[in-house]
């Protein structure tokens, strides 16, 4: 019992003392003047106490965690300049997945016609018909439009009007098409692939034996450019699907089918067309080098 008291005694001794001493160091530390020089001389063992003279009140260095204003305009300037690295390559991007979606379609198009000419004497579609498919007139009358040829493809060779619709052709209605089709074939059409709802020019009076290199179907030229077979920079305009750079060609043989580069001067495609030089592949000039002839008219969408 003896022994426990001396040891409450001491601890409350122990404690006492320390109280007393960090009374003295705040005591000290408020009325302390600092002295660089008194201060190089303190002995060794005034930095006995947790590592700093124990005369001496801990100094605390004041932090902000807030952003200066230079450090907020940095980060703002490379966000900026990020986003305009960016916003090119993915402009492109959108164009890319447009133009193979396209592509695709119109390789689509050209096997209906492929199946359709099967059935009807290995000729593409081209004539103003009848209910029943034949031509109304002797000789036949070339359809006005591409519309009017395609829609003669309905429903037995295509069921959908998506595949000739493209998002973003000024030939192409803000929205896709509504995929209402006349009950029976009538040429001009009313509701199949009705205005604004096809992107696609057609060459006319081609067949399954004609020269497979030859242009079937491609995109729609500017108003009016039937004859000269020109697109346009303007986005905004028709022919202006992929701003005049280039131009999707589906060739007569219904599987080969590509993107070709505008010439930006005479805003036409060129290439190989029978010729000894190369040009316009969709000139008549040629009929008798195996190319397209005077009958092979080009028509635009409606």
């Amino acid at each position: 019992m003896i022994c426990f008291v001396m040891i409450v005694s001491a601890k409350r001794e122990r404690a006492a003392a320390m109280n007393r001493s960090r009374k003295a160091d705040r005591a000290m530390a408020t009325n302390l003047t600092f002295d660089p020089i008194v201060s190089l001389c303190l002995p060794i063992d005034a930095f006995a106490a947790k590592g700093r003279p124990t005369n001496f009140a801990p100094m605390i260095k004041g932090t902000s965690a807030a952003f200066t204003l230079i450090e907020l305009l940095v980060v703002i300037t490379i966000i900026a300049i990020l986003a305009s690295i960016a916003l090119p390559a993915f402009t492109s991007v959108q164009t890319k997945g447009k133009q193979t979606k396209a592509l695709s379609n119109g390789k689509q198009i050209a096997l209906a016609m492929r199946l359709f000419a099967s059935d009807h004497d290995g000729n593409y579609p081209s004539y103003v018909v009848d209910a029943n498919g034949v031509p109304t007139t002797s000789p036949p009358t070339n359809v006005a439009s591409s519309n009017d040829a395609f829609c003669q493809l309905f429903p037995t060779y295509i069921k959908s009007e998506a595949i000739f619709y493209v998002g973003g052709s000024a030939w192409c209605a803000q929205s896709p098409p509504d995929e209402v089709q006349d009950t029976t074939l009538i040429v001009p059409s009313v509701d199949t692939l009705g205005t604004g709802e096809n992107e696609w020019a057609l060459v006319l009076r081609l067949n399954d034996t004609f020269n497979p290199s030859v242009p079937l179907i491609a995109d729609g030229f500017v108003t009016g450019g039937e004859s000269s077979h020109r697109y346009t920079k303007d986005q905004s305009l028709p022919g202006g699907v992929w701003k005049g750079l280039t131009a999707i060609v589906i060739r007569a043989d219904g599987s080969s089918g590509a993107l070709q580069k505008v010439d930006p001067n005479s805003m036409k495609v060129i290439g190989p067309n029978g010729g000894n030089n190369p040009g316009d592949i969709f000139t008549r000039a040629n009929g008798a080098d195996g190319w397209l002839g005077n009958t092979n008219v080009v028509v635009n969408p409606k």
